[in-house]
């Protein structure tokens, strides 16, 4: 037995123990909800999958799954959680029962289970709770990981849980991987060879379409009609101060020519990220450079604006964050920009990359030569957004095939 896994098991009841009076110590909009993270939730009994979703991207795509789930099981019941509050707030949406997701302790995994009593567990993408797989085991209760991804840093860090937690992971009943690459990681995980294959990324079936009606999409956001939009899409600390000094060194007429619209990955952090992008303007001596930039700090509305976008720039990619979701701008025909840290979107990229549909810029590039060269030829950046569309279609239909594998291996045939 590992160290590691011996100290999880001893400590993790104690935490339980001792999650109750943590209530008092949470912020007031998690407090609210502190009850769900114990495992006390209501339910009018046995729902046929519990399907999990850490955060507000994932969650995404949960609302395609239980579509094609519902295609073949018109009367199925389903749980939803999430880890974040976001997530769950997203889930809530679909309509279904949905709770915060309950703490790894085993006392509260229990309780949660005999109130929520799942005939399915279904985990999307990443997060392996060892208390969820172990009471799920202990209740011969299917768990398949779906849209599953792995990093290599993630494989280490579980790997320290040692045989014990490959023996879980090797009981799951399947596992749908996002691509190649992740499913190898599960199988170096301990995930069984013959139930892990390649379906997809779920949230793939919930990209974006460009709008119907640009015009009236770009006059409900307040955007100009005719004037080119360049959206900085989940930008982060950091990489604004890069991005607005890259501007402010661009000829004035091709900053008169794009209307900006800035776009936080967090709503909370724009005054921040505005006194970064001002400071680093009035450094670089552009004066009012920043003065054509608009700031958007409402959350989930970044996608209104991708569909009616001529180009983005795709955050959290300048610095060491791993990078946002490239498909989203590219599926409504923007052309897309990102920097070089894109580690967690690889396989997006790699997509894009194959039409000619991105441009990535090279560790140390320059960017304001690169924002020059990019949006200073308009025809050029139409081909890359018509590249980008023709790009997505045939990544969609992931929930589809998805739905189907897990009908063929009998873990979706009804009651």
């Amino acid at each position: 037995m590992s160290v590691a896994w011996a100290a999880y098991r001893v400590v993790a009841p104690w935490l339980g123990a001792l999650a109750p009076g943590v209530r008092w110590f949470t912020p007031q909009a998690e407090r609210s909800l502190w009850r769900e993270r114990l495992g006390e939730v209501s339910s009018a009994g046995v729902c046929d999958a519990w399907i999990h979703a850490s955060s507000l991207g994932e969650a995404l795509a949960v609302g395609p799954l239980i579509g094609e789930l519902r295609a073949l099981e018109p009367a199925a019941r389903f749980w939803l959680t999430a880890s974040t509050r976001s997530g769950r707030s997203r889930l809530e949406a679909l309509g279904e029962p949905v709770s915060l997701a309950p703490l790894d302790a085993p006392q509260i995994v229990a309780r949660f289970f005999a109130s929520v009593r799942p005939r399915r567990l279904f985990l999307i993408e990443t997060e392996l709770w060892p208390h969820w797989l172990l009471q799920a085991r202990a209740e011969s209760i299917p768990v398949v990981a779906l849209s599953a991804r792995l990093s290599a840093g993630s494989v280490r860090e579980y790997r320290r849980l040692g045989e014990d937690f490959r023996a879980l992971v090797s009981g799951v009943s399947g596992v749908l991987a996002q691509s190649d690459a992740d499913a190898q990681r599960w199988l170096r995980l301990g995930a069984p060879r013959d139930r892990t294959c390649v379906a997809g990324n779920l949230k793939n079936d919930a990209l974006p379409w460009p709008a119907s009606d640009r015009g009236a999409a770009r006059g409900e956001l307040g955007l100009e009609l005719e004037r080119p939009l360049l959206i900085l899409g989940n930008v982060r600390p950091g990489e604004v101060r890069k991005l607005a000094r890259a501007w402010g060194r661009l000829p004035v007429a091709l900053r008169r020519r794009w209307q900006v619209v800035a776009v936080p990955r967090h709503p909370r952090a724009v005054a921040d990220l505005k006194e970064e992008a001002r400071q680093a303007s009035a450094a670089g001596g552009s004066g009012d450079a920043l003065g054509a930039w608009r700031w958007e700090d409402r959350l989930g509305v970044l996608t209104r604006y991708y569909a009616v976008a001529d180009a983005a720039f795709v955050g959290g990619s300048l610095i060491a964050y791993g990078g946002h979701n490239p498909l989203e701008p590219a599926a409504c025909g923007a052309a897309v920009m990102m920097g070089p840290h894109h580690d967690s979107q690889r396989s997006g990229v790699v997509a894009l990359e194959k039409r000619s549909a991105i441009r990535v810029l090279e560790p140390g590039e320059p960017i304001d030569s690169a924002l020059l060269d990019w949006l200073g030829d308009e025809r050029r950046l139409r081909e890359q957004g018509e590249a980008a569309r023709a790009a997505i279609d045939p990544l969609r239909g992931v929930a589809r095939r998805t739905v189907a594998q897990l009908a063929a291996w009998r873990l979706w045939a009804g009651r």
